[in-house]
């Protein structure tokens, strides 16, 4: 299963960690004043979080891969296409839930090597 986000290809063993942890389904409720709920049920077309997290034993990302989707991230407003396996999306980043990118060295260096590996998440919604 490959990931590719935008022109860059991540490291497929990457986990979608609240795949499961959304519901297009958004409800109010209010009550009138005589106690009764009044209840407000609608699809959501759009918002659906998606978290791609490289973790520790597995999914690590290469130097490469980890400056190009930060450089990605800094583009105000664009538009992504994520491709996860048979599954395509149109995402942006999530500055809302700053921060939208987070990586960290496998190995801590002053300057990281081309060759040293990070583990992180990155955060998407669709749009």
């Amino acid at each position: 299963m490959a990931i590719l986000l935008g022109n860059t290809t991540l490291n497929p063993n990457m986990v979608w960690v609240d795949r499961y942890a959304y519901s297009p389904v958004v409800q109010e409720v209010q009550t009138t004043l005589d106690g009764y709920p009044v209840v407000y049920t609608r699809s959501r077309t759009a918002g659906m979080p998606i978290t791609l997290v490289a973790l520790e034993d597995q999914g690590w990302l290469t130097k490469a891969m980890a400056d190009a989707v930060q450089t990605s991230a800094l583009l105000p407003g664009a538009v992504f296409e994520l491709v996860i396996g048979d599954e395509t999306f149109n995402v942006v980043f999530r500055h809302h839930d700053a921060p939208a990118v987070i990586f960290r060295p496998l190995i801590t260096r002053a300057v990281p090597l081309p060759e040293d590996y990070f583990v992180g998440e990155i955060k998407l919604m669709t749009i």
